[in-house]
């Protein structure tokens, strides 16, 4: 059931659900429903106030959306940080902003319009036509009655209306357009040297007395952080499933309940010649090739080899150095027709001509595969392993307010709870407050084993909820408070440190001294390498093709770069920049050539003139944002997010 849960709940009523199910799991962590409202809030808007499931709802999504943007990367405990938390609240209290000043301005929008963008929408059709079950089944599935998903639609074509209002009162001239294509391609050929700063650090000489001086007025950087070990015991779905053994009737049972899900799908092997249609074909030649198709159909009906004819006439390159074949087709692979006489046709069938907007097809059905049921042998191992999940999250559910009830009746030991729910007392390695390897990486074991009744007090912690089927409880163990860092334990570290604040202040000097030098001379490319080789600097050329393509380590450069001013003829300018990583790089700018507007093809100048309107309205749109949020009346809790 929770595992149904979790993988469903991706509307804001799911999880509402979700959270009244789990709230007997979770009194002990909410104190404020201790405190007499009827519905939890996190802010108040304008006197609307949010509720704390809603705000739940928007982290979630959030966690989504950065772990399909982050992939492995993705650490959870960046959610936990009060500036992500804040962040997503002000994007519904923004939201919730927009609404409000939706309804004063009276939008609309009609059964009319709303039926139609219904009825449009693809996941809502069968067969590229509105399915009334299919409708049910999708809003269902997401945890939506029908009124209240036509209730959030007609608020987002409202919001859409305003936005799109705004947005396409927005426009770029033609003369704006050319100017900033013309910067924007623009080219800058430089010559550059740099002075870095590894190549001074390994000579310059650290001091004793430096070394202290920076080890006493920097003692703060030199601690070694608290750490602690604990005792724990979990109660978790999955440990639960790991042990649970169900018995024959159990499995006999789900498999004759469950028959559907124990299938292998049923698959349709295709081939085909295309014979293809140009858009702009005239009837005539639509008809010249609709009597191409039709004249392969009948040699193919009259015994010719299929292969051959579609490697000498068919005008797929994909498939016909294959003999057409298409492999297995899927429901929802193929353009609707094509699709719909290969479900329709019986294996060894050669259907044809069907049109479809790429030409004629003639069709092979060359395998067909029925859907085939498992036997329970068959499907046991995949019986077994539902069952021990359904099991298990039975038992937690059966397990969870026994194991809250003891933690809170005896918090003076986990032994209690261990003997009484069969639950092994755990260790953790060494962990900190910021770190930890095990059950010590969830962010909320780190806050309570660091909290003051257990790291004082050396209570049990009141049991935490990480996610909807995993709790525990934890006890200190052992602990070690933060240490300062002797002088000698870190030397090395501050002498590297000092080298490189050193080296770092050495090349700022030398290059501004070296670009003085330079302003003093005359500003020739002659002199540019005379100066370089009496300096020992390696000259290297670079050319940047455009202010947005600088590479990221050369930005500090050419931002340098791009804000010089443009040489006269037969001139050049010296100039200098920072990089990020220390270094100073001295530069030659030898010529600046604007993108050549007529060279710009129709296609890339529309692209950047949207870009251009774009901008503008979104501008336009963030500034009525900031407006409306600047006159709202805004009350945030912190303490609950």
């Amino acid at each position: 059931m929770l595992t149904a849960i979790k993988q469903r709940a991706t509307g804001w009523v799911a999880w509402a659900i979700v959270i009244l199910i789990t709230i007997p799991f979770a009194l002990w962590g909410i104190n404020s429903y201790f405190e007499g409202e009827a519905e939890i809030s996190v802010a108040s808007v304008n006197g609307e106030r949010l509720p704390l499931y809603a705000y739940q709802d928007s982290l979630q999504n959030r966690a989504q959306v950065l772990r399909q943007q982050m992939g492995d990367s993705f650490d959870p405990e960046m959610l936990e940080s009060l500036p992500v938390r804040r962040s997503v609240l002000d994007s519904m209290i923004d939201q919730t902003i927009m609404d409000q000043y939706i309804a004063e301005q009276g939008f609309r929008i009609s059964d009319e319009q709303l039926n139609r963008t219904i009825h449009n929408a693809e996941i809502f059709q069968t067969d590229g036509q509105f399915d009334p079950m299919q409708y049910q089944s999708v809003l269902a599935a997401n945890r939506y009655t029908p009124q209240l998903y036509e209730e959030v639609e007609r608020i987002n074509q409202a919001a859409s209306q305003v936005r799109m209002g705004i947005v396409n009162s927005a426009f770029a001239l033609d003369a704006e357009v050319d100017r900033l294509l013309a910067i924007q391609q623009q080219q800058r050929d430089i010559q550059y040297a740099l002075l870095e700063v590894q190549k001074l650090a390994g000579d310059i000489e650290v001091s004793e007395d430096e070394v202290k001086d920076y080890h006493d007025n920097n003692s703060e950087d030199f601690v070694s952080p608290a750490r602690m070990k604990i005792r724990f015991v979990e109660l978790d779905v999955e440990s639960l499933s790991s042990v649970m053994s169900p018995d024959d009737q159990q499995i006999a049972g789900f498999y004759e309940e469950n028959k559907g899900r124990y299938q292998t799908a049923e698959s349709r092997r295709a081939r085909h010649i295309l014979v293809a249609v140009n858009d702009s074909a005239t009837d005539e030649e639509r008809e010249e090739k609709l009597d191409l198709a039709n004249e392969l159909l009948k040699r193919l009906e009259s015994g010719e080899d299929f292969a051959e004819l579609a490697e000498q006439y068919s005008d797929d390159p994909g498939s016909r150095s294959n003999g057409g074949d298409l492999g297995v087709i899927a429901r929802g692979q193929m353009v609707a027709p094509f699709e719909d006489a290969v479900y329709r046709m019986s294996e060894g069938d050669i259907e044809g001509p069907v049109e479809t907007q790429y030409g004629y097809h003639v069709i092979n059905l060359v395998e067909l595969t029925e859907v085939q049921q498992q036997t329970l042998e068959e499907a046991r191992e995949g019986v077994i392993d539902e069952l021990r999940d359904i099991l298990a999250e039975q038992r937690f559910a059966e397990l969870a307010e026994p194991f809250m009830n003891l933690v809170f009746e005896h918090p003076e030991s986990l032994e209690l709870v261990s003997e009484e729910l069969g639950l092994t007392i755990e260790e953790s390695d060494w962990f900190t407050e910021t770190s930890g390897d095990g059950v010590a990486s969830e962010v909320k074991v780190r806050r309570a084993a660091f909290s003051e009744e257990v790291l004082n007090e050396s209570l049990v912690s009141q049991p935490i909820e990480i996610g909807f089927d995993r709790i525990i409880a934890i006890q200190k163990l052992e602990y070690e408070p933060a240490m300062a860092q002797s002088m000698d334990s870190v030397r090395d570290e501050i002498v590297s440190i000092l080298r490189d604040e050193h080296a770092r202040q050495e090349v700022l000097s030398l290059g501004r001294e070296y670009l003085q030098m330079l302003d003093e001379m005359e500003a020739t490319s002659r002199t540019w390498v005379e100066f370089a080789e009496d300096k020992g600097l390696d000259i290297m050329d670079l050319t940047f093709s455009g202010r947005f393509e600088v590479p990221s380590d050369r930005r500090a450069l050419g931002e340098a770069v791009y804000a010089s001013v443009r040489p006269q003829e037969g001139e050049v300018l010296f100039g200098g920049a920072i990089l990020s990583n220390g270094d100073y790089a001295l530069y030659k700018l030898d010529s600046v050539t604007d993108g050549v507007i007529d060279e710009i093809d129709d296609a890339t100048r529309q692209a950047f003139s949207n870009r251009l309107v774009f901008g503008e309205g979104a501008g336009m749109m963030s500034g009525l944002s900031k407006l409306l949020r600047d006159q709202a009346e805004i009350e945030v809790f912190e303490d609950r997010l």
